[in-house]
């Protein structure tokens, strides 16, 4: 018989603490987004841009606290498949499982190979020689990922733990540069609201731009049995994480604001994406050295993005395996009590999207696509896990009752729909071809089973 529930993976002594849960999380979320999407919402909402991260940052948390509420119902790791598995139980909470985790597996191999293609982008902004290894330096930065997660959890949290340190100083060091430098403009906040290209309600429009930054709020619930005593640290971890993060951004954004504004990028569409960058080459000429602290800033950032990820998918594909929808190698842990093999998988996907730079926005959106397929199945099976008697020992209860829900659904699909949308038809076509994959490997499966139950029964 198929097994119906979803083991826990290691032992106590091995979890993480309320500090190395929030470092994860800071980790996880200062990635590539406010290194390029900033310059994006500088663009659209001009100073005003300050609230649209404020903003995001709130809605996200919110959504945070509703996938906490459900780590706490259902207190095991590989979330995306174990809350819809176990929310609505049977082959039917198997089937939508097994479409959470697929969503989910889809977008965090996209999100690691565009991150590790990034890698390259950023290191040859200061470095001329790493402009022709763009590929290898990707596939290199994956691969150190991969050591993170096949090490014992508890040293790659500790080992987080200084590396995201190390980030947060590098970029302290960039704002104090700016506002220091004798260059720094507070007019440049004047008018506040009208001065981006999308006008008064730029800083509304530019909100699904920034939401990305926070997307990684979530990644402690996904890994809820690897934390100690998961049902206040997991809620602790994100608003502490989420407040740090706001602070971030909101200070690297003020410090850029002063230096160069929605103008200097409508005229100079080539920095865009490179806000910090453009700060730097401007008017930060008598400091030649802060370049290269923004380029070593925004690798590290996103290789902590990118280690995340890795992490997530790995105990999905666990959780998946463990109920029988996946080899059962792919839920093995190795001696360090993590499942290395999983970790090896996903590294080696993005590994091959990554071989593919040129095609890099075709990816997100695919990932997108993906994503809000994932979200929606996981807020629908919080409203069915309310119903059950497991629900009512949760030891945290997001507010608002299921009229949030409907509010973050609402919000975040309107957030996506639009890059969905704008896709062209390659997009859908390989969105299909995915879909039928996925479904395929499930009927598979249940082919598989029925078989092997009439084999016992004769």
């Amino acid at each position: 018989m198929v097994e119906e529930t979803v083991k826990p993976n290691i032992a106590e002594d091995g979890k993480l603490g309320l500090t190395e849960c929030v470092f994860i999380l800071i980790g996880g979320m200062v990635g590539s987004a406010i290194f390029s999407l900033s310059g994006l919402t500088i663009l659209e909402a001009g100073p005003a841009s300050l609230l649209t991260w404020s903003i995001a940052g709130i809605i996200m948390l919110f959504h945070g606290m509703l996938i906490c509420e459900l780590s706490c119902i259902y207190p095991q790791s590989g979330g995306v498949y174990v809350f819809p598995r176990k929310a609505f139980g049977g082959e039917k909470g198997r089937f939508l499982g097994w479409l959470s985790c697929w969503g989910s597996m889809v977008t965090n191999i996209i999100a690691i190979a565009f991150a590790a293609i990034y890698v390259g982008t950023y290191l040859s902004v200061a470095f001329k020689w790493a402009a022709d290894y763009q590929i290898p330096l990707a596939i290199a930065s994956i691969m150190i990922c991969l050591v993170f997660n096949i090490i014992k959890f508890k040293t790659a949290g500790k080992l987080n733990n200084t590396i995201v340190g190390f980030l947060l100083i590098t970029i302290l060091v960039y704002v104090f540069a700016c506002f220091l430098s004798g260059k720094y403009e507070i007019s440049g906040f004047s008018p506040f609201f009208a001065q981006g290209i999308k006008g008064f309600n730029g800083f509304i429009s530019a909100i699904p731009i920034a939401i990305i930054g926070y997307s990684s709020i979530n990644a402690m619930a996904f890994m809820v049995s690897d934390v100690k005593n998961p049902g206040k640290t997991v809620s602790k971890a994100m608003f502490i994480s989420i407040s740090v993060v706001i602070a971030i951004y909101l200070l690297v954004i003020g410090a850029t604001l002063g230096l160069i504004t929605s103008e200097f990028l409508i005229k100079n569409e080539g920095m865009r994406f490179i806000p910090l960058f453009a700060a730097c080459f401007t008017k930060m000429q008598n400091m030649p050295w802060l370049v290269d602290v923004v380029s070593i800033a925004s690798v590290i950032a996103l290789m902590t993005t990118m280690n995340v990820c890795v992490s997530l998918n790995a105990r999905t594909l666990q959780a998946s395996s463990q109920d029988s929808m996946l080899p059962k190698f792919f839920g093995n842990n190795n001696r360090n009590g993590v499942p290395a093999f999983a970790a090896l998988i996903t590294s080696l996907f993005a590994m091959i999207v990554a071989l593919f730079p040129k095609i890099t926005l075709q990816i997100v959106n695919f990932g997108a696509i993906f994503n809000l397929f994932t979200i929606i199945i996981t807020l629908i099976s919080l409203i069915e896990a309310r119903k059950t008697s497991e629900s009512k020992q949760a030891a945290f209860k997001a507010p608002g009752g299921n009229a949030l829900i409907i509010l973050i659904l609402l919000i975040l699909i309107g957030c996506n729909i639009t890059s969905i949308v704008t896709g062209g038809k390659d997009l859908f076509l390989f969105t299909i071809v995915f879909w039928v994959l996925g479904l395929s490997v499930y009927y598979c499966r249940a082919l598989w089973v029925n078989k092997a139950q009439k084999g016992s029964e004769s």
